[in-house]
């Protein structure tokens, strides 16, 4: 049987539910494409369960609990069931196939190596946490609730995108001995930093649309310490708002300095450009959200998909030079 990240499974799946990273995963080497596209399309089907805001939280907290019991090994049947009855309320089409295409992911988690499916395991039930405190935390539209400090907000990057750093990380020291010039203990704390750094620009950017369903990930108690008084959107004064914005705007900024450290180690072309690649995005979009008006609501902001291809030129030119 051909390799997972040869399978139409993952050829057409990935493709309809990313846009940049499939690029990013396409590019990996053989050897660590397989378990870490299979890990996207598991996390991806999670994040769509944990965002149908027409079902219930309770629902897609049970369905989430299942799904985690799936993943570790147990049953997949009464899961599968689950999440396609949900799929009929999901728009979008790519995100409706992969939960009716749960089987064949679960099957093919069950043929993995069993190392790398150990670390996959690890990594999904980390993210899978970090979902299920968000539906516990914010149940739905409504007045926004709030994290209430930094250490929530650090937590929940590291669930869902800073233990990806740590997991990417992992599987290439398992799957392609001597990938980094640094120990593989310095590149996980560089992978954490990196995740977690993308994840806030994806925080700050969806702010807007976040709100609007109930949910505000900035720290409350930095805001009340801005001078905000009420959760509102649109606000009276949004200098607090860009005040505590740009605290985290610049831990973004960190995070993704430690991004490039982890790409400059990295040996592999392959590795190089499928790590430089988000990284170059995330710049573009930070300097997007950073020349925001103090005076103005904070707006989404999204890199055009023309300079997306301009990137990716300038990810394979830097990957090919080694000078990132």
């Amino acid at each position: 049987m051909p390799g997972l990240a040869d399978h139409p499974l993952t050829t057409g799946l990935l493709a309809s539910v990313s846009r940049s990273f499939y690029l990013s995963l396409r590019a990996l080497p053989k050897e660590v494409r397989e378990p870490l596209s299979l890990a996207y399309l598991l996390a991806r089907a999670a994040d769509t369960i944990a965002d149908i805001t027409i079902r219930p939280a309770a629902e897609r907290q049970a369905l989430l609990s299942q799904f985690e019991q799936a993943v570790a090994g147990g049953d997949t049947a009464d899961c599968t069931e689950a999440a396609a009855r949900f799929a009929a309320g999901v728009d979008h089409a790519g995100e409706k196939t992969l939960l009716l295409r749960l089987p064949e992911c679960f099957a093919a988690l069950g043929r993995t190596e069993p190392g790398a499916a150990a670390l996959m395991r690890k990594v999904l039930g980390r993210i899978i946490r970090g979902q299920s405190l968000d539906l516990q935390r914010f149940p739905g539209p409504g007045a926004p609730a709030a994290l209430p400090d930094a250490e929530a907000l650090e937590e929940y990057t590291y669930l869902v995108a800073g233990c990806v750093g740590e997991f990417w990380t992992e599987i290439c020291a398992l799957n392609l001995p001597g990938f980094t010039r640094e120990p593989v203990e310095t590149m996980v704390h560089h992978g954490i930093a990196y995740g977690k750094g993308l994840q806030l620009i994806n925080i700050l950017r969806d702010q807007a649309r976040d709100i609007s369903e109930g949910r505000c990930y900035l720290p409350e108690d930095e805001l009340r310490a801005a001078g905000l008084t009420t959760l509102t959107w649109p606000a009276a004064d949004w200098t607090p708002w860009h005040a505590v914005r740009r605290h985290w705007l610049s831990s973004a900024r960190s995070g993704l300095q430690s991004g490039r450290v982890y790409v400059r180690n990295l040996r592999s072309l392959r590795l190089r450009f499928a790590s430089l690649l988000p990284l170059l995005i995330g710049e573009a979009t930070l300097d997007l959200l950073e020349a925001q008006p103090a005076a103005e609501a904070p707006q989404p902001a999204k890199v055009p998909r023309s300079k997306v291809k301009r990137l990716l030129l300038r990810a394979l030119r830097l990957s090919l030079t080694g000078r990132v």
